[in-house]
């Protein structure tokens, strides 16, 4: 999987689990191999539904959050979950979503 983003260009979607907690890591990745970003945050101790996972929308990944709703492969489920002074978003990936 990957999609595009205005800053960095093309990215790959690398899956993984958090050590703590076990909920869903994404990485982004660029075709160089280089750690772009990790899409998502993790937070113990909070339950999601199957194939739900935290996406941290503030600070530095603002735009590169943004860039990957907008590719089509996400989908924001619309909840929130509020995480120190910021609010974690749950999304899932769109084609669990048929």
């Amino acid at each position: 999987m990957n999609f595009e983003t205005k800053k960095y260009g093309k990215v790959y979607v690398s899956l993984g689990l958090y050590s703590h907690g076990g909920s869903k890591a994404i990485t982004l990745i660029s075709p160089g191999g280089m750690v772009i970003a990790k899409l998502t945050v993790n937070i113990p101790g909070v339950k999601l539904q199957p194939g739900e996972f935290f996406i941290k929308t503030w600070s530095e990944n603002a735009p590169i959050a943004e860039d990957a709703l907008a590719s089509g492969l996400f989908v924001d489920t619309g909840r929130r979950i509020a995480t120190g002074h910021v609010e974690a978003q749950i999304w899932r990936f769109a084609e669990e979503e048929e």
